[in-house]
C-alpha cells in the first residue's frame, strides 16, 4: 500500500508539474510561432496594398503622358477620353478628372466635381500635386454613394516641365481589385488586418468593414498605430482592454501600416483545452493505475512492460513498425490486438497522406509544394550540370464561363481533362503541376543551349492541346491558355521564377491570349545570375498564336 501511495503521489506531482511547465513552454512557442505567421500576413498584406497603388500610380502616369494638350481644352472630349481609359484599365473604379492649376474641375466625375468649374483647390491631394509630386490622398465617404474611396493625384506637365493640371483618379476602398487580400484575410474568430494612415489619423480598411474611415486612437492609447512603432511585433493592449499578439508592416508609397492582430486568448485556446484534457486524464490514469496494482500488478504490467518498451523503441526508430506480439488472450492480449489494427492502418495511411500532402485532390497533379521541391532539385542539377531549367505558367482562358455558367462540377471536370491531356502530350521526366484554380505549371529540367527551342515547341504542344473542345455537362466548350515562358540556369529561386513567368503569362493574355511569352529582362531582373556559356544573353519577348 506504500509503495502504491507513493507511486500515486509522484505521478500526481509529474502530472502537475507537466500542466504548469508545459503549459508556459507551449504558450512561449505559440506566441513565437503566432508572431511569426502575422509578420508574415502583415508583409503580403502589405506588399498587395502597395502593389496596388504602384499599379494605379504607373497607370495615371501612362495616361498622363498621352493626353493632348487640346483635350485639355475641350471638356466633352476630355471627358470621352478619361471615360475610355478608365474602362480599358479597370483600375479607378470611382473615375478620374482633371483639375487645372487653380483647382477648378476640367471635366465631371461624380463625386468629386459634379460640373465644370468646381473649385478643388482646398483639397489636400490638389495642393500635393500641383507642387509637382504624386500624391495618395486622404480616404473619405463618397457623398452620392457614401461608399469609402480613395483619391489619387499626379501632376500634369507640358514640355517644358511647367505644372499645366492635376490627373485624378478614385478608386473605391473595397473594389475587388483594390483591397481585396485586407478584406479576405481573418485570423481566428475576431482577428484580423487593420490599414492605418498616421498621416490622416484615419484606419483605411480592415478585416472587419465596419471600422473604415473610422479615427485611429489618440496617441499612446494604442501603440502599434503609431508612426514610431512601424517594426512592432508581439504582445499589446488594445485599446478595449484586450491582449493581442500583433504585427505592423509598412506600405511604402503610401506610408500607411498594415496591423496583423489577434486576441491571445485565441492564440493560447489550444494550450487551454491540452491542459484541460491532461488533468482529466491524469484524474483517471490516476484512479485506473490504483486500481491495477492492487488487483493485479505483477501479471497486468510485466506484459504492458514488454509491449511499452517494444513501441517506444519502434517510435525512436530503433525498430522496425510491426505488430507487437501477443502474450495472452486476456485484456492486455486484446489491447495489443487493437493496437496492432491501429498500426496497421497508420502504415497504410501513412503514404496515401504524403501522396495528399504534395498532389492536387482534383486532378491528381502535384501541388505547389512539390512542384517547388522539383524546382529545387532542378535547379541544384542544373548548377552542377550547367544545364539549364524553364518554367511554363499557364492561365486558362474561358475558363470562367464554364465554371458561372455549367456549375463547379463541369469546371472540375473540365480542369480534369485538361490535366490529362497536358499529362499525355508531355514527356514523363516532365513535370506538370496545378498551382490555382485554373493555372497550370510545367518545369523542364536538365535542358542545354536549345532549351529555348525546346521550350518554344513544348508551349505549342501545350497550345495543340486547347485546340480540341472539351465536353462537359452534356455541352461543347472551347477553352484557351495564355503561357508565359522564363528559363533559367539554377541561380535563382523557385518563388522568382513562378513570378517571372506568371508576368509574362500575364502578357500574353494582354496581347491577344492564346499564345505564349517569354519573361523580359525588367521581369528577371531581380534574379542574381551566375554567367554561362549559354546564357551571354536573356530571352527576348517572343509570341505566337
Amino acid at each position: 500500500m506504500r509503495l502504491i501511495l507513493i507511486g500515486v503521489a509522484l505521478l500526481a506531482m509529474a502530472t502537475i508539474g507537466r500542466i504548469v511547465f508545459l503549459g508556459n513552454y507551449l504558450r512561449e512557442d505559440i506566441a513565437a510561432q503566432s508572431s511569426a505567421q502575422l509578420v508574415t500576413l502583415a508583409n503580403y498584406a502589405a506588399r498587395e496594398v502597395d502593389h496596388n497603388l504602384m499599379e494605379r500610380r504607373e497607370f495615371l502616369q501612362r495616361a498622363a503622358s498621352r493626353i493632348p494638350d487640346k483635350l485639355l481644352r475641350n471638356a466633352p472630349q476630355l471627358e470621352a477620353w478619361l471615360e475610355e481609359r478608365q474602362h480599358i484599365g479597370g483600375l479607378f473604379s470611382e473615375g478620374m478628372l482633371v483639375i487645372d492649376p487653380q483647382g477648378r474641375a476640367l471635366s465631371r466625375q461624380p463625386d468629386m466635381a459634379p460640373q465644370l468649374g468646381h473649385d478643388l483647390a482646398d483639397e489636400d491631394f490638389f495642393q500635393q500635386a500641383v507642387k509637382g509630386e504624386f500624391v495618395v490622398g486622404r480616404p473619405f465617404k463618397a457623398p452620392s454613394s457614401q461608399v469609402p474611396v480613395l483619391p489619387m493625384a499626379l501632376p500634369l506637365r507640358n514640355p517644358a516641365g511647367q505644372v499645366t493640371g492635376v490627373l485624378v483618379g478614385v478608386s473605391a476602398l473595397e473594389s475587388r481589385n483594390f483591397l481585396e487580400a485586407l478584406h479576405a484575410i481573418h485570423i481566428g474568430t475576431t482577428g484580423g488586418l487593420v490599414l492605418v494612415s498616421p498621416r490622416d489619423k484615419l484606419i483605411v480598411g480592415a478585416s472587419d468593414s465596419d471600422t473604415a474611415l473610422m479615427a485611429t486612437p489618440g496617441k499612446g492609447l494604442y501603440q502599434q498605430h503609431d508612426p514610431a512603432n512601424r517594426s512592432l511585433s508581439g504582445i499589446g493592449i488594445s485599446p478595449a482592454g484586450v491582449e493581442e499578439l500583433t504585427a505592423v508592416a509598412v506600405v511604402p508609397l503610401s506610408g500607411w501600416l498594415v496591423v496583423a492582430h489577434q486576441p491571445t486568448k485565441e492564440a493560447f485556446a489550444p494550450v487551454t483545452r491540452l491542459q484541460h484534457f491532461m488533468k482529466v486524464n491524469s484524474l483517471v490514469l490516476l484512479a485506473f493505475i490504483v486500481v491495477v496494482m492492487m488487483v493485479v500488478l505483477r501479471y497486468l504490467l510485466r506484459p504492458l512492460r514488454r509491449a511499452a518498451e517494444h513501441a517506444d523503441r519502434m517510435t525512436q526508430g530503433e525498430l522496425p513498425l510491426e505488430p507487437l506480439p501477443v502474450v495472452r488472450n486476456d485484456e492486455v492480449g486484446h489491447m495489443t490486438v487493437a493496437f496492432n489494427r491501429v498500426l496497421s492502418k497508420l502504415i497504410e495511411s501513412r503514404g496515401e497522406l504524403q501522396y495528399l500532402a504534395h498532389h492536387d485532390k482534383l486532378t491528381g497533379l502535384p501541388n505547389r509544394q512539390l512542384l517547388a521541391e522539383k524546382m529545387q532539385a532542378a535547379f541544384d542539377r542544373a548548377q552542377r550540370h550547367q544545364h539549364k531549367v524553364v518554367l511554363l505558367y499557364l492561365d486558362l482562358d474561358g475558363f470562367k464561363a464554364i465554371n458561372d455558367g455549367l456549375g463547379h462540377e463541369a469546371g472540375d471536370a473540365a480542369l480534369r481533362e485538361i490535366a490529362s491531356r497536358l499529362t499525355s502530350t508531355l514527356r514523363r521526366v516532365d513535370t506538370v503541376a496545378r498551382v490555382g484554380g485554373d493555372e497550370f505549371v510545367v518545369l523542364l529540367s536538365d535542358l542545354h543551349d536549345n532549351a529555348k527551342s525546346v521550350a518554344e515547341c513544348v508551349a505549342g504542344k501545350c497550345l495543340e492541346v486547347f485546340k480540341t473542345p472539351v465536353r462537359v455537362a452534356g455541352q461543347t466548350r472551347t477553352l484557351g491558355v495564355s503561357i508565359g515562358l522564363a528559363v533559367r540556369n539554377g541561380y535563382s529561386s523557385a518563388e522568382e521564377m513562378l513570378n517571372a513567368a506568371d508576368q509574362a503569362m500575364y502578357r500574353a493574355k494582354v496581347d491577344g491570349r492564346g499564345r505564349f511569352c517569354w519573361a523580359d529582362a525588367s521581369e528577371l531582373s531581380r534574379f542574381e545570375l551566375m554567367p554561362t556559356s549559354g546564357d551571354a544573353q536573356r530571352p527576348e519577348t517572343e509570341q505566337t498564336n
